[in-house]
């Protein structure tokens, strides 16, 4: 899914949700061949996605702001995903794609976990 040689890599989603059950979300990721997997809920699909992802991660990652645009005509269009996203100490903005805007979002966060880790100090 993800594109990243260095930080985290969103390699699956599956998520599920309707008016009779909750929204939830599983997901699985990888950096330099450690592998993370959780499973969540939110209040929709993508509050759901993201809540499992900062669990996987043990980062406390909050969506402050969500917007999301079709690219493209009809129903096939790409969705493009804007998030602003506060983390410890930080507030990040990133935007990511694809066919799927719950996957987008998903793959936003990453990369707001990913440049948030970029620039930490190194611990030791």
């Amino acid at each position: 899914m993800t594109e990243s040689s260095t930080g985290w890599q969103l390699d699956a989603i599956t998520y599920s949700g309707g008016t009779q059950d909750g929204p939830r979300a599983d997901v699985k990721l990888s950096r330099a061949g450690e592998q993370l997997h959780a499973e969540g809920s939110g209040t929709g699909l993508v509050d759901a996605v993201c809540k499992s992802i900062s669990q996987a991660t043990g980062v406390e990652a909050r969506v402050v702001a969500f917007r999301a645009y079709s690219v493209g005509p009809g129903s096939e269009a790409v969705g493009e995903v804007e998030l602003e996203v506060e983390l410890p100490g930080r507030r990040v903005a990133v935007r990511a794609s694809s066919t799927d805007v719950v996957e987008a979002a998903g793959l936003a966060l990453v990369a707001a976990l990913n440049q948030y880790n970029s620039k930490r100090p190194a611990r030791g």
